[in-house]
């Protein structure tokens, strides 16, 4: 019986009609999906790659849609939800967002399972909010119509794409659309071989902002007539300091790296949007390892991936120093090797096969892989000797 994984809720604003689904590896944007499948807009053969167009029932100003990750394929909902439309879905990455005409996503995305799988996706149109028109109150408009988007692993996409010897870009990414017509018999990809796809154990809370206190924020200005001797903190830097934990509070702790270079000067709806990049990164980076593996942060550059990456979710070899020969032997566990001793400073060089959990401020947070991710990276290496 099919299990939802996990579901978000998100708001996307409607243009000339429609909104639009696309992957968060940001790879496909530059598919053109005008073949209709009902109120989706995919490519021939109602295949989409990496972007879906999604045409609006009522012409309404706001789309209020719930994305569901599903295990297998999903029973239909109950009412008020009316099918709308059925496509394969390639997804280089794994994750998805919603985006309107020309206006940026609002940052927040769910998580379908590991990269470059083909998921079935099935839309329903639900309940449409109207009101009178502002011109005209004989008139009703739609304001919000609702969507609810559902989404299950149908195959593993990836073995077309590792044929290609060169790593992401457009010719392993078109080369997923190979494993379509899917030949008969052939089964679902069974999800307890993949993280991505279970479900994580017990209610997760959300992440909230909670404002800590730093006795930076208590300085004050003093005027420098009056300053002999005395530190003084300029104006723009308290206010600075103080928006910082306004906005972050305690995604701070659990950030990988150090601030981004000039925040201090950012206005406050960039802030807003990178707490929001924050959250949505550590929710994910949850979602990856849903079993609580140990975990090792390590710079971006310190792992090179397969097909794309470094993004969550996308699998790769990673190499780190360090002085025990022990070191992260719970991380660093898949095809863990020693490739070199530094005699003088008493290091060693370890690599081994991980996942990507976070990418954060050009630093990524990993676990082992698992049989099937790591089988993915060894493909890849003994094309490339």
């Amino acid at each position: 019986m099919a299990e939802l994984i996990r579901s978000v809720e998100d708001e996307v604003p409607i243009f000339y009609g429609r909104f639009d689904l696309f992957d968060g590896s940001g790879l496909g944007y530059e598919a053109e999906p005008e073949t209709a499948a009902g109120a989706l807009l995919a490519e021939p053969d109602r295949i989409a790659l990496g972007q879906v167009g999604i045409k609006s029932q009522a012409w309404a100003r706001t789309a209020h849609v719930r994305m569901e990750a599903w295990d297998a394929e999903p029973p239909a909902p109950d009412e008020p939800w009316a099918e709308a439309g059925q496509v394969l879905y390639l997804s280089p990455g794994g994750n998805v967002q919603l985006c309107g005409l020309g206006v940026g996503p609002s940052g927040q995305r769910l998580l379908l399972g590991p990269p470059f799988f083909a998921y079935g996706l099935r839309a329903y149109a639900g309940p449409v909010r109207t009101q009178p028109a502002d011109y005209d109150e004989r008139v009703t408009e739609a304001i919000e119509e609702a969507w609810l988007l559902r989404f299950w692993p149908v195959a593993d996409a990836a073995g077309p794409a590792l044929r290609e010897e060169s790593e992401a870009g457009g010719a392993a990414l078109a080369r997923m659309r190979e494993v379509f017509p899917l030949a008969p018999g052939s089964a679902a990809p069974w999800s307890k071989q993949w993280p991505a796809l279970h479900p994580r154990p017990g209610p997760e809370l959300p992440t909230g902002v909670t404002v800590w206190s730093s006795s930076f924020v208590h300085l004050e200005r003093v005027p420098s007539r009056k300053a002999a001797g005395r530190f003084t903190v300029p104006q723009e830097t308290l206010d600075s300091a103080r928006r910082l934990e306004e906005t972050l509070g305690d995604l701070r702790i659990d950030m990988l790296g150090n601030l981004p270079a000039n925040i201090d000067f950012w206005a406050q709806s960039q802030l807003e949007e990178y707490a929001t990049q924050l959250r949505v990164s550590m929710r994910i980076g949850k979602e990856l390892n849903p079993h609580d593996a140990p975990t090792l942060r390590l710079k971006a550059s310190s792992v090179r991936t397969v097909l794309i990456g470094p993004d969550p979710g996308s699998s790769g070899r990673a190499w780190t120093w360090a002085k025990d020969e022990d070191a992260y032997a719970d991380v660093l566990s898949v095809d863990r090797q020693v490739i070199a001793r530094d005699r003088i400073r008493q290091n060693t060089l370890f690599t081994g096969i991980v996942t990507i959990l976070r990418n954060e401020n050009d630093f990524v947070e990993v676990r082992a892989a698992t049989e099937p991710e790591a089988a993915r990276v060894i493909s890849v290496e003994r094309l490339r000797g």
